[in-house]
């Protein structure tokens, strides 16, 4: 469970006691808990795990906390946790997701007009009843329409030319700090896949800060969802969602495997791992003793793989398909390259919805030699 998971489950909680009408000291207690974990340097599961008592020592996690995350670790699920959601319809959740509306206006929306989905939202948003309830008003009726449209294009993919044009933009934009050693975007983009459904990127830099406030002002962001010292979400006006992490040196490898998935692959990954007596995570490649976890490995992907006697696979190809039985026959396949085309059968111009004229385009295709 990485500390992410960890973090949103707290981040659950709080807005569930906030809904609920709980203390605002305790919601906000746990808020900054989620914050803590969120950006904590290392694995809270590993120290869940081996040192349970040193996560009461880190700012923002009190003793309550960390028997929390330790039960969480431990059993998958919060009892606290599951007793709240077996309090609120299942549908009400999707309300707390809606950028700007927030667990006390949702809970007002639930109590006086019976609100528990996003249809019945919207209906009574167009209906021009919401406006009538105390603290809400025209503008804020609007506002939650607004945010559940932008809820509704961030929950769909893009195509892989589109995140690729935003992220090369983006590359540009982030590699203009000084203090950038290393910068790679990560997820389904790095794997080539069809459709994007967010962006991943990571970053080695002497200055987080300075990185964290250029990508705040990356042209087209519409919103920061939130920021910590050491990851920092945004949303574009597109509802495209991009996360941020920087990342140290020795364990920028490691995270730029993590993050670039697949999710199965890394399944994979770190079943191999435990068969060794090692452990996989963002942070790096762990020799597993009675005395704790030394690291071994991080600072680069082929190091990574290196400790399972593993090739560094083609992102394309880490799909947890077939890709580790070709390694361990020698026959790992070799992707397709742009010199390895010899035509293309369908193309469209801008006498549809292509970009170029035919002529640019029997241009292009000539100075690749087609």
């Amino acid at each position: 469970m990485t500390n992410a998971q960890i973090a949103e489950t707290f981040e659950l909680l709080a807005d569930l006691l906030e809904f609920q009408g709980a203390n605002s000291f305790r919601v906000r207690a746990y808020r900054n808990s989620a914050r803590a974990i969120r950006d904590y340097h290392q694995s809270i599961a590993a120290l869940c795990e081996t040192h349970p008592k040193r996560l009461e020592s880190i700012d923002g996690i009190g003793e309550s906390t960390a028997h929390k995350c330790v039960e969480l670790v431990q059993t998958g699920s919060l009892k606290q946790l599951d007793e709240l959601r077996a309090k609120v319809p299942e549908s009400v959740l999707a309300l707390l997701r809606i950028p700007g509306l927030g667990p006390k206006k949702a809970a007002a929306l639930f109590h006086e007009l019976k609100i528990s989905s996003l249809d019945a939202l919207r209906a009574a948003c167009e209906a021009g009843q919401v406006r009538g309830l105390k603290g809400f008003g025209a503008k804020t009726e609007q506002a939650i329409l607004d945010g559940m449209a932008i809820a509704a294009a961030a929950n769909q993919r893009i195509y892989w030319a589109d995140a690729d044009q935003i992220a090369d933009a983006l590359r540009e934009h982030l590699a203009a700090c000084q203090g950038v050693r290393q910068l790679e975007l990560a997820g389904s983009y790095r794997r080539g896949r069809e459709t994007v459904g967010d962006l991943d990127v990571l970053v080695d830099s002497t200055n987080p800060a300075e990185v964290m406030d250029r990508f705040g002002q990356f042209p087209g962001v519409a919103d920061v969802i939130g920021r910590g010292e050491t990851k920092m979400s945004v949303r574009l006006g597109t509802g495209l969602q991009i996360d941020l992490r920087v990342v140290p040196a020795e364990s920028f490898g490691a995270a730029l495997q993590y993050f670039t998935g697949s999710k199965d692959h890394n399944v994979v990954l770190r079943g191999l791992a435990k068969q060794r007596g090692l452990k996989i995570n963002e942070y790096g490649v762990f020799r597993v003793t009675d005395s704790g976890e030394e690291p071994i490995a991080g600072a680069t992907e082929a190091d990574v793989y290196a400790t399972l006697d593993l090739p560094c696979f083609p992102p394309e190809l880490r799909e947890a398909r077939r890709e580790f039985d070709w390694a361990a026959s020698g026959e790992l396949p070799k992707l397709i390259e742009l010199d390895d085309m010899r035509g293309d059968l369908h193309m469209h111009t801008n006498a549809t919805d292509g970009n170029a004229t035919l002529e640019e385009m029997i241009a292009a295709a000539r100075a690749r030699g087609l």
